[in-house]
């Protein structure tokens, strides 16, 4: 007889996948926050070469949140002073 495979919320920490760190300033794996930041860094370095300030300021308060979640130096723009 079969048994029906129950689902243990542990098995990716057990495996080693890749998602397996939790941030503690968020519920979001470490992997997904990076992503977000060098997402959130391209998005910017686009704005500004377009000239679209209201996108470049956007992009910049995200890259100083995602910073902070990843506990990194959190860097300084000059749209935002």
């Amino acid at each position: 007889m079969d048994e029906t495979k129950k689902w243990d919320p542990y098995a990716s920490y057990k495996k080693g996948f890749r998602y397996y760190k939790i941030s503690p300033s968020s519920l979001y794996y470490e992997n997904q926050l990076w992503g977000a930041l060098h997402k959130a860094w391209v998005g910017y370095t686009i704005a500004i070469n377009k000239l679209e300030f209201d996108k470049e300021e956007h992009y910049a308060k995200i890259i100083q949140k995602l910073q902070g979640q990843l506990d990194l130096e959190v860097s300084n723009f000059d749209c935002l002073n």
